[in-house]
């Protein structure tokens, strides 16, 4: 039930038209803030006009807010915010220009404003803002007349330290982050393949891989029992009270054998009304759990058929020297079971 709620919040979350904006709001809020840093101790050494600040305001104060608010109010925020993206990359050219090309500020820029690109997750956008980065730098470089100077001093150096350290850190944790979930939703994808869904029982196919595991590892010498249970008339309950009950029926019964199997037992649902149990008892102990069993399921209720009552049938077959694989043992107590 844990993993159903997890993976509808996943979905609901990715299917949320405001997801990506959301997402992207909050990086870029700090990216601008970190660059901008950098930016300002630039336009302060090269004594730049009033215009220049202006336009640092705006694209690293004024624009991160903008975006988000453009992008939620939109018909399509999903578009509209890969839109914004290009224009960060715009941004980002014209400042390499306007910093008058100051090498390390300029490089940090193109750089990480590239990556984010690349983890943003949307395919071929790094690529795709390329031509607005270049706009950008042209247009920044028109308004300059291409002023070029490269050298970054130390005070400029140590304003890019923030972008530079934080902002790795950060994006390494989300990507860590990212990673972890995609772990955790393959483990969950793992665990239900291996699960009966309407009895939450070990399915066919998992069953037989622990048992066969089990009959190789070494407990295959301890004492061990392999249960089968059917359901008596189970064709019957079906074709007179209908499927819903039928399944009642197999969940409520699979619920009883979870709560009273042993804590080791390896309990399967191989198809059908018919289960499959592994115990780490003698055949005298498991005989004694199966009438307790029994007894148990002959009084069990049903909230869609109050007056139906269950039986079931158990064979059993503990196992020798002689059984080396499942499928034999299965085979004796399946003859055990026709005999009960």
């Amino acid at each position: 039930m844990s993993t159903e709620r997890s993976q509808f919040a996943v979905n609901k979350a990715l299917s949320n038209p405001n997801f990506l904006p959301s997402r992207v709001y909050r990086y870029r809020i700090l990216g601008m803030a970190l660059g901008g840093i950098a930016i300002a101790a630039v336009l302060r050494e090269n004594n730049n006009t009033t215009s220049y600040w202006l336009w640092w305001a705006l694209t690293c104060l004024v624009w991160p807010h903008l975006a988000y608010v453009v992008a939620i109010k939109s018909h399509n925020p999903y578009t509209t915010e890969r839109f914004n993206l290009l224009i960060d990359s715009f941004i980002a050219g014209t400042w390499v220009a306007l910093l008058w090309f100051n090498l390390l500020p300029a490089v940090l820029l193109l750089v990480i404003t590239t990556a984010d690109k690349v983890n943003s997750g949307i395919r071929k956008l790094w690529l795709y803002s390329q031509p607005a980065m270049i706009l950008g730098i042209v247009a920044g470089g028109l308004y300059t007349g291409f002023a070029y100077q490269p050298e970054s001093s130390t005070w400029v150096i140590l304003s890019c330290l923030p972008i530079l350290i934080i902002h790795t850190l950060l994006v390494s944790l989300g990507s860590y982050k990212l990673v972890r979930k995609v772990q955790l939703q393959n483990q969950r994808l793992k665990e239900l393949s291996r699960i009966d869904g309407l009895t939450q029982l070990s399915n066919r196919t998992y069953w037989y891989e622990q048992v066969n595991r089990l009959l190789k590892g070494p407990w295959s010498k301890n004492a061990m029992t392999l249960l089968l249970i059917d359901i008596d008339h189970f064709k019957q309950i079906n074709d007179q009270y209908g499927h819903t009950v039928g399944d009642e029926v197999l969940s409520t019964i699979a619920h009883l054998l979870s709560k009273h199997l042993p804590e080791k037992a390896i309990a399967g649902r191989l198809g059908g009304d018919e289960f499959a149990i592994v115990l780490h008892v003698d055949s005298q102990a498991a005989k004694e759990l199966s009438q307790h069993l029994c007894q148990h399921i002959s009084k069990l209720r049903f909230s869609r058929a109050e007056s139906l009552r269950c039986t079931v049938s158990i064979g059993m077959a503990e196992r020798n020297q002689a059984i080396t694989d499942v499928t034999h043992w299965f085979d004796q107590a399946d003859r055990m079971m026709y005999q009960a």
